[in-house]
């Protein structure tokens, strides 16, 4: 079964019940409904299926062989890896003692037999609805605990800071209180507090921003903390901390921000960054570029052999992971060499950048990769395709470059320059090399040359054969 299966799945249903009529019912209505269900017949088969996963509901019958409904429910019920799944009782003791006697050990339900299945589904639906809200609030209960130490923590951390060095630090540091409205929405924020590089950044005095509203009243000639109104609000209502780099975009400048909730306001610190900023932005650009021109044949403009290797293997660790199919060509200009002879090196140049270019036009998924593996040799990585699919773009290549039309009155098999394509697709696996693909995708070139030229060749990768243990 695959993985889309199992997302299908509601739940996992444990049924345990000696009578085989039971079972078969019970997993039949439950099936129908999307379960995944297992059954089993005693006690002691259960307590070693529940070993494995762990089901999401168990249905028990109280009188089972080995040992019996009460018992195992007590059993997982004092368990901390089972106690938590719910336990459903099916039975045929209807006394008020049995069923005061299963709801002391732990189970949420009793149903008596003969049962109604309608009866059965809705009891089954709520008790999974109930254990998975009350997950939901205990992940979500333990989420908020520890958001709530982590940020007590950071604010902790940043009164130390605004009381040691808020006067001395390069760095510009400020206070906010929230201004609210009569419904409690805030509306702006108050300076409270501000060092010198605040003040000097904002191009006022300490004097004139104290009480200022930060939005309304401060009249800034292109706001510097303009666009932050929404996050500061975050910070305060959420307990949120901000942190992000800042474009003030009437200066031109960067400014690394943090905020953090103080009281009913925030506390933020701000940085100018920009000298440091332009300089990322010009070193990224120059790898950016060096990264291109070092994987880029600068003849043809397509991927060069480095960039093969490198990204074969990537590919190849890829599909292995996710168990999917990777294909390679190998294509080769028919011959060049009488090519060059005949009309110059440089009409030969010409050539290959033309036949790159027409490949890189057939290649339209951005995983799919057009490389100049060497000389007049050209390759083509094309990862999560199935032999069928590397076929056909092969042909589609070797079609485009014919339609180029360039003139090779030389070659043997056309008045234009064609190809030999050789093409080999496998499903990696952990103890094979990628050039097992690339040995068997050359020989489908071999051949494909060898038949005549200006065709097509797949060979299959066949897997070596596991050698018997002895």
């Amino acid at each position: 079964m695959n993985k889309k299966y199992y997302d299908l799945i509601k739940a996992n249903i444990l049924i345990v019940d000696n009578s085989p009529e039971n079972l078969r019912l019970l997993s039949s209505l439950l099936i129908k409904q999307g379960y995944r269900v297992n059954c089993v017949a005693d006690g002691e088969m259960a307590l070693h299926a529940v070993k494995g996963k762990l089901p999401d509901l168990i249905i028990l019958d109280a009188l089972i062989p080995l040992i019996d409904g009460y018992r195992l429910c007590q059993i997982l019920k004092t368990s901390e890896k089972t106690k938590h799944i719910p336990v459903l009782f099916i039975s045929s003791l209807d006394s008020e003692k049995d069923k005061v006697r299963a709801f002391q050990l732990g189970a949420v339900d009793y149903i008596t037999k003969p049962f109604f299945w309608e009866e059965v589904i809705v009891r089954v639906q709520a008790q999974l609805k109930w254990n998975q809200q009350k997950k939901h609030l205990q992940t979500l209960v333990q989420t908020q605990v520890t958001q709530q130490q982590e940020l007590e923590q950071k604010l902790s951390q940043s009164r130390v800071l605004l009381s040691g060095v808020l006067n001395s630090s390069l760095d510009g540091v400020a206070v906010f209180e929230c201004i609210r409205d009569k419904w409690g929405k805030i509306i702006d924020f108050r300076w409270l507090v501000s060092n010198p590089v605040a003040t000097m950044t904002v191009g006022e005095t300490k004097d004139s921003l104290e009480g200022k509203e930060l939005y309304k009243q401060l009249n800034l000639t292109g706001h510097l903390f303009e666009g932050l109104f929404n996050l500061f609000v975050q910070v305060v209502e959420n307990c949120t901390v901000l942190n992000k780099e800042h474009y003030y975009k009437t200066d031109n400048a960067w400014f690394h921000i943090v905020a953090v909730k103080l009281n009913d306001g925030f506390a933020m610190t701000f940085r100018d960054i920009t000298e440091r900023k332009q300089m990322e932005i010009t070193l990224r650009e120059v790898n950016e570029e060096l990264e291109r021109q070092a994987n880029i044949d600068s003849l043809t403009q397509v991927s060069n052999r480095r960039r093969f290797d490198e990204y074969l293997t990537q590919e190849w660790s890829r599909c292995t992971r996710e168990k999917e199919y990777l294909s390679l060509i190998f294509c080769d200009v028919d011959y060049f060499k009488l090519y060059n002879d005949a009309y110059g090196h440089q009409a030969g140049d010409r050539c290959l950048f033309e036949v790159a270019q027409g490949m890189e036009l057939i290649i339209k998924r951005p995983a799919d990769v057009v490389f100049r593996y060497g000389g007049e040799e050209f390759a083509v990585i094309l990862p999560f395709t199935e032999g069928e699919g590397a076929l056909k773009v092969a042909q589609e290549i070797k079609q485009a470059i014919s339609q180029l039309k360039i003139p090779h009155h030389i070659s043997e098999v056309s008045e234009y320059v064609t190809l030999s394509l050789g093409v080999s697709s496998i499903i990696p696996v952990a103890n094979i090399s990628p050039k097992a693909l690339i040995e068997t995708a050359d020989q489908a070139l071999y051949e494909a040359k060898h038949r005549g030229r200006n065709q097509v060749v797949y060979k299959s990768l066949k897997l070596p054969t596991p050698q018997s243990q002895v």
